[in-house]
Formats: C-alpha cells, structure tokens, sequence
C-alpha cells in the first residue's frame, strides 16, 4: 500500500493530538469517591456518608452547617434530647418548640426540625440556601 504525500501529512499532524488526548485522559483520569464512615464529618446538601455501614448525616442546623455521620440509634437519641429536632409536628407540639416540623430537601434524611410555622420555616431554607450559595459562589476562584 502506498500513501501519497497528502495521507502521510495528515497522519503526521494527528499524531500530536493523539498524544495530547492520552496525556488528558491520564493526567484527569477520575478517582473513586466514598462516603464518609461513622464519627466522620459529612456535607449536609448530598449526605456523604457511606451507607453500608448504616451511618446518615447528622446535623444540629439548617442547611448551613456541616454534619457528623452517626448510626440510626445515635441520631434518634439525639432527636429525643434536642427541642428543636422532630420526627413529626407533633413532636414539635409535644416539645414546645413549634408546630411545624420541617424536613431537609435531602430526603435521606429523616428527621426535621421545628418552626413555629410553614411560613417561618420556608423563610428559614430559603435564607439559609441563599447564604449557602452566596458562601459558595464567593469560594469559586477567578483567574487573573
């Protein structure tokens, strides 16, 4: 098989690409995340814990704050002797904290937390996510 001059050059200027390719797939390849274990901190907005050995986020805050993982028994413990977590509005009502119990977007998660009202709790998300993006968004690094 004979390649003419033209076929030859293309293939001499696509070498450097392939290799450029290479190098990018190597230099950027992916590393396996796993959830963080019992007693470990965890981000409250997705709930990296792992969850084969039973943890779940716990947080004491909304949406703001980060969390620990901890096993179902501790966070229902902890449920029990914080007034302002719940599991029900009526446990809210049964604590005096509240009326409303509201829960995370992360519907891994539970548990929620007490508000004196729908209206009030709502304010509170939607304060705390606002601030939770603004934090975020001031991080995000700009190049000079």
């Amino acid at each position: 098989m004979v390649l003419s001059f033209d076929q030859s050059m293309a293939n001499v200027k696509l070498a450097p690409f392939a290799i450029f390719l290479l190098a990018a797939f190597l230099m950027f390849s992916m590393k396996k995340i796993e959830g963080a274990k019992c007693g470990e901190d965890c981000d409250t907005q997705v709930n990296f814990c792992n969850n084969h050995d039973g943890c779940q986020c716990f947080v004491t805050g909304v949406l703001n704050q980060p969390g620990w993982c901890a096993t179902l028994l501790h966070i229902e413990k902890k449920v029990e002797e914080q007034p302002n977590l719940c599991w029900s509005h009526a446990e809210c009502i049964r604590k005096g904290s509240g009326n409303y119990c509201a829960h995370l977007p992360n519907s891994n998660i539970k548990y929620g937390f007490c508000f004196a009202s729908i209206s009030v709790a709502e304010a509170t998300f939607k304060m705390a996510a606002s601030t939770i993006f603004k934090s975020n968004f001031l991080k995000m690094s700009v190049p000079a």
